[in-house]
């Protein structure tokens, strides 16, 4: 296990048995003379073949190189040798789809004409039976009439792979079958392949009497244990010949508490002399403490690699520098019976380079009594009070709304033991911003009930499933129903998408008028849009929510990933919006009630976008049919609602588990009924392909299947895409310092780091990039660590290391290594109408024991955070206060509350607003009376603005302004607004124009105009990139405009 845990599961199972008939053995025998008589012989030349065959294994490569491997010999009943061997291979070599199993292993037997030996080999070595049917007497058939070995195997027109079991082999039904040894990648539960070639020894009972003695047998008096040995087995006992191998090989590391390690001394000697001697008081692992004090190359090491790097020198008791580092070590099992052993050893494979016993108990500057204390304030053991303890942390500075959203996040996501008592414990802290002098207790735990409700339904669960008070609780249908739909209404419409209509092509233009004529008209219609990435899809859909929305009307908009889903505004991932069902069948529906809330808004709802539909299965559609037709009670497709299916099939199809091609293409979309009722709209103007049209051509050629192939049908990547290959160490390095060139400066441009990104096609590449990525990243590490638990309780100690080895699919590895400022992905929908979905990338912000406060770093939700506060100043304070705050100022500010803000006037970052009023105090502070953080920005240079066109990230920008067109009216769904186009410039010297609305007309450019012959410096925030006329700029509603700004940033551009 511990070969496992280090190179990962064996990927193949093979045996190799001994014939008698062997050509070599019979050419060997004299006359008259039979094999099982030459029991020297037998073992001889089962030797001889089976080194022969570790060379073509482990010296060839056959089957590619190798990395661990482990073979057991072991005797048949009548005597005959074979070898069990489990191979583990090295990662770009390992067996993963079905098609690689076919490269191995044939179930079929080989064709007579083209290969005659093989046909005679396999006919006569490796054909079972015949057996069931046709023979019923055969030795493998069990009373039930079935083979014990499952014969015949069933017929397969392609290579299979099932759930944690052997692949189901391509077996066409031409009368060629043969049986086969086994691939064993697919296989879980990989410690029962090591406990079968490592089974014991068969047994007999046996009893020794006179032969015409007849007397009674006491069986239990008279049993003893004995092993039965055929002939070939002794004489492979007596030549001497390894029974099994294990490469590389594993050694164990001694493991004790302080002064109890075990101590070896003659009968003869003197117990205090060994007592007080020295070299007695020695062990593995107190010299490892002792070389850690005196080795800085030794204290990077766990205890469980010190073996890689040194050798211990039993004679003397030492660890010395190792030359041929071909062994791994491993630390022997402590059951968490053994108490503190058991919590020694946890900690010693998590801690590099501890002193001492109480160093390694050492956590920060305190020393705790125990290891099982240490090991729990190291974040290595769960605590009973762990759920407890994060929304205890949680509480010091999240404000209730936030705090009532993580409650419902853990009750979902974290099944405490205890819901009830965790309700009890923080209802208080909860419910503060529903506190006020005229509410009644019962009021606001119902408010609090019904915030929690809200959010526990956005994530498809029920407040009454957790039973947070004695009985269940109730809120008005019609409220319900309500909020969902008020919900939609609330949704923000961004200005640039409503001017997105009028920036569509030609191709756009006709897709947007037949969608939109279906909407206005009422008229059952669904349609695909299909384009290549970049052909402008997103953009389409956002013209079509924004012209809907605008005229009072719900539209709904969702996607089949997260990702996708947080790019629209208001959107959510369709399994969640839609109530999807997880398993899937062709008999499966959506989990809406006709009566409900839901089915309410889909009944209400003029369109409905679904984004990236080729990666969902064709069920979800069809589930989403079915529901749709029973909620409206129409036969026709939907329901007769108007549908937007939009995606690339190029790109990615359904998942199917180690599926083949052919399994994928007939779960998608186009194998559906539903796919000839679809209106195809066909997109081919690629938007994106100005900023690089090579690549751009380039990815369109393998979307299309025309890009040139190699012999063995691989695509061939142009040279100027490729980064050399000189070695695995060296070529990874040179693609991050192509990718993430300076990374110790990111932190000060995330938005630099979090628009790059390494793709790889497998989870293992992920970790090992992200481990080297977080490493190099500035700041101090924190480290988070998984529980790892066996269900068999008295299992934990064997296999707690194997387990702590696994990253299962949508889930972190065991260690997790974060430090501040670093971006990180959500790995599952927590809440997608909050925007915390599957693949949303966030900038870590702090960190506590049990909580990490992150940032949403790109998309709709940009900057939703926590604790994030605005400051509001209403009617006549604001004349009071207008010129008494300044920007770039810093000021004593007192008397200011916060309240929650009305949906209708949210800006997007903002929950909470911070109210100033005439009691407030506001004080200047002088520069030198205290020392704040200066004010950062994240400025963007010109040449990157297409990486956050159309993505609703809002930015920063520096610049000077040369130009200005005179103002002018549009009509918006707010009716007629003003707007006026600046023309500027930054440092890299591309030019573009800013498009200034409503209030800034008459406020900010009036400033600017009058300045504009000197070419005033802009410093923009929180504005965003559109792509009306290719690319531009545009401000919003919380947008900030400083002119000649005071920052190191700007002083180039003044002085230009």
């Amino acid at each position: 296990m511990t070969l496992v845990q280090r190179f990962g599961k064996p990927d193949i199972f093979l045996t190799m048995t001994c014939n008698p008939s062997w050509k070599e053995i019979l050419d060997e025998l004299g006359p008259q003379e039979e094999a099982q008589n030459r029991p020297d012989l037998i073992a001889r030349i089962f030797r001889a073949k089976l080194e022969e065959l570790k060379d073509e294994l482990f010296k060839r490569e056959i089957f590619g190189k190798v990395s661990a491997y482990v073979y057991v010999i072991e005797h048949q009943k009548r005597g005959l040798p074979h070898a069990h061997f489990l191979i583990i291979l090295q990662r770009d070599w390992k067996i993963y789809a079905p098609e690689s199993f076919d490269e191995i292993v044939l179930a079929e037997i080989p064709d007579r004409e083209r290969n005659l030996h093989l046909h005679k080999t396999v006919k006569r070595h490796m054909m079972h039976g015949p057996c069931g049917v046709l023979n019923p007497n055969n030795v493998c058939m069990k009373a039930n009439g079935s083979c014990k070995n499952h014969f015949p195997k069933g017929f397969v027109p392609n290579t299979t792979v099932g759930i944690d079991c052997f692949p189901q082999y391509k077996r066409c039904d031409n009368g060629m079958t043969v049986k086969v040894r086994e691939i064993c990648s697919t296989i879980k539960a990989v410690k029962y392949l090591y406990k079968y070639i490592y089974k014991s020894h068969d047994r007999v009972a046996f009893n020794l009497i006179p032969g015409q003695n007849i007397q009674d047998i006491d069986e239990i008096q008279q049993f003893q244990s004995a092993r039965w040995i055929a002939p070939p087995e002794a004489m492979w006992r007596i030549y001497g010949f390894i029974l099994n191998e294990m490469h590389p090989s594993v050694y164990s590391l001694h493991l004790h508490l302080e002064d109890q390690h075990l101590v070896a001394f003659h009968a003869h000697d003197n117990l205090n002399n060994v007592l007080r001697s020295d070299f007695t008081a020695k062990s593995m692992l107190t010299e490892f403490f002792s070389t850690n004090q005196t080795n800085e190359n030794a204290r990077k090491l766990l205890y469980k690699e010190f073996l890689e790097a040194f050798v211990w020198n039993q004679q003397h008791k030492i660890w010395t520098p190792r030359k041929k580092k071909t062994v791994i070590g491993r630390i022997v099992t402590a059951s968490p019976f053994e108490g503190e052993m058991y919590y020694l050893r946890i900690l010693l494979n998590h801690i590099r380079g501890p002193l001492s016993f109480d160093h390694i108990k050492t956590v920060g500057n305190v020393t705790a009594p125990t290891f099982r204390e240490a090991a729990t304030l190291h974040g290595l053991l769960q605590r009973d009070t762990s759920l407890q303890d994060c929304m205890q942390e949680a509480s010091l500075y999240q404000i209730p709304h936030s705090l009532r959203r993580l409650f419902a996040t853990i009750l979902v996501y974290c099944n405490p033991t205890n819901p009830r008592e965790l309700w009890e414990y923080f209802e208080q802290d909860m419910s503060s911003d529903f506190q006020t002098s005229v509410a009644t207790s019962a009021d606001i735990r119902t408010k609090v009930l019904r915030s929690i409700s809200s959010t526990l339904e956005s994530m498809g669960k029920d407040i009454n499933m957790f039973h947070l008070i004695e009985h269940d609780v109730s809120f008005d249908q019609n409220e319900t129903e309500a909020r969902e739909i008020n919900d939609e209404f609330a949704v923000s419409i961004p200005e640039e998408d409503l001017m997105a209509s009028m920036s569509l092509n030609s191709e756009q233009q006709h897709a947007y008028e037949s969608i939109l004529q279906k909407v206005l008209l009422n008229e059952s219609a669904a349609f695909f849009i299909d384009g290549p990435g970049g052909t402008g899809k997103t953009f389409l859909y956002k013209a079509l929510l924004a012209t809907v929305r605008s005229r009072n009307l719900i539209a709904l908009a969702t996607a089949s990933s997260g990702v996708a889903a947080s790019i629209l505004p208001g959107g959510r991932t369709a399994h969640s919006r839609f109530k999807i069902p997880l398993d899937l069948d062709k008999n499966s529906t959506c989990c809406v009630s006709k009566q409900g809330a839901l089915a309410k808004l889909l009944r209400l709802a003029k369109l409905i976008i679904w984004d990236e539909a080729p990666m969902s299965r064709k069920e979800c559609m069809q589930a989403l049919d079915k529901m749709l037709r029973d909620i409206t009670d129409s036969r026709l497709p939907f329901g007769g609602k108007i549908i937007v299916f939009g995606g690339d099939f190029r790109q990615v199809l359904p998942v199917i588990r180690k599926g083949t091609r052919q399994e994928e293409v007939n779960a998608s979309l186009a194998s559906s009924y539903l796919w000839s009722t679809l209106t195809k709209i066909r997109l081919s103007e690629n938007m994106r392909a100005r900023f690089d049209p090579n690549f751009s051509n380039y990815l369109l050629q393998v979307g299309n299947g025309t890009t040139p192939i190699t012999i063995e049908n691989k695509i061939k990547i142009p040279n100027e895409m490729l980064i050399p290959y000189r070695n695995d160490v060296e070529s990874l390095d040179d693609l991050i310092d192509a990718v993430f060139q300076d990374i110790g400066s990111y932190s000060e441009n995330l938005s630099e780091m979090t628009n790059r990104a390494i793709l790889t096609p497998k989870n293992n590449s992920v970790d090992e990039i992200n481990t080297i990525l977080i490493q190099r990243f500035p700041g101090t590490v924190t480290q988070y660590y998984s529980f790892d638990e066996t269900i068999d309780t008295s299992e934990q100690g064997i296999m707690e290391d194997f387990l702590n080895t696994l990253t299962p699919n949508g889930l972190p590895p065991h260690e997790l290594l974060l430090k501040k400022n670093c971006p990180i992905m959500l790995l599952r929908n927590v809440n997608p109408s909050e925007g915390l979905c599957n693949g949303t990338r966030l900038i870590c912000r702090n960190f506590e024991r049990n909580i990490i406060d992150a940032e949403i770093a790109v998309g709709h939700h940009t900057g939703k955070r926590g604790n994030r506060l605005q400051a509001t100043i209403f009617d006549k304070d604001i004349d009071l206060r207008n010129d008494m705050l300044h920007i770039f100022r810093s000021y004593y500010i007192s008397n200011a509350y916060v309240k929650p803000l009305d949906p209708r006037h949210r800006i997007e970052a903002h929950e909470y607003q911070w109210i100033l009023n005439s009691r407030t105090i506001i004080e200047n502070i002088q520069d030198n009376e205290v020392e704040l953080q200066p004010p950062e920005y994240d400025i963007i240079s010109f040449t990157n603005l297409h990486e956050y066109k159309d993505t609703g990230t809002e930015i920063a920008i520096l610049a000077i302004a040369i130009y200005m067109k005179p103002p002018r009216e549009i009509t918006s769904k707010h009716g007629p607004t003003k707007i006026q186009e600046i023309y500027v410039i930054d440092q890299s010297l591309m030019p573009i124009w800013l498009t200034m609305w409503s209030r800034f007309v008459d406020g900010e450019c009036r400033t600017i105009s009058d300045i504009i012959e000197v070419k005033p410096t802009l410093l923009a925030t929180r504005i965003k990139v559109g792509s009306y006329n290719g690319l531009s700029l545009s401000s919003q509603p919380t947008s900030v405009f400083t002119l000649n700004p005071v920052i190191p940033a700007a002083t180039p551009l003044c002085q230009w």
